[in-house]
């Protein structure tokens, strides 16, 4: 059991503090509460959806307050590198030497493989995958089941949409869809 109590700085609304408040609680947390405000103790984890907010609250807060939400059942290699307000759904897998920013979400049975650098607050969906060496810009969204092919740049704030399998590098600000993963031109 935790001792701790656990800030969520939040809406209870958003799906991210809903996981968050359902695997603190798995994880043994006993005092779990949503809050807008920064409480003066206890451990924190953010699941503001202004990032640029968040990011000036990781910088501005103790960093032994923030923590990663990790599900039990998620495996983390001990070679990775986290960073914080990091959280990891049931089954996820984070392999070899990944680096991992602040603030990446990854879903259930998500996986970052060998030697990956994520940005900070990339999203992956259920099932997504990064295979090996894949390198993303910060506020990237990977939908479920997207498929990253090995050695693949993707820019920053790029979306790669529900299932599609990007076999080459991603342009910043761009949406990728289908299998291969072709860029969607804007009107």
């Amino acid at each position: 059991m935790r001792n701790q109590d656990l800030f969520i700085l939040g809406e209870e609304a958003n799906i991210l503090s809903r996981q968050a408040i359902e695997l603190a609680g798995l994880l043994g947390y006993l005092s779990i509460t949503v809050t807008d405000d920064v409480p003066e103790t206890g451990e924190l984890f953010l699941t503001l959806e202004d990032k640029t907010l968040c990011e000036r609250l990781l910088n501005e807060i103790d960093q032994d307050r923030i923590i990663n939400l990790i599900h039990p059942s998620a495996s983390v290699s001990p070679s990775a590198n986290l960073g914080r307000n990091v959280f990891v759904g049931a089954q996820a897998i984070i392999g070899m030497n990944a680096t991992i920013g602040d603030g990446v979400t990854l879903n259930a049975l998500s996986s970052i493989e060998h030697d990956n650098n994520v940005g900070a607050f990339t999203f992956l969906g259920t099932g997504a995958i990064l295979c090996g060496r894949i390198e993303t810009g910060p506020g990237v969204f990977i939908g479920g089941g997207a498929t990253i092919k090995p050695g693949t740049k993707i820019g920053a704030r790029t979306t790669i949409g529900t299932g599609a399998v990007l076999v080459k590098d991603a342009d910043a600000d761009s949406v990728y869809i289908g299998n291969p993963a072709r860029k969607l031109e804007r009107r």
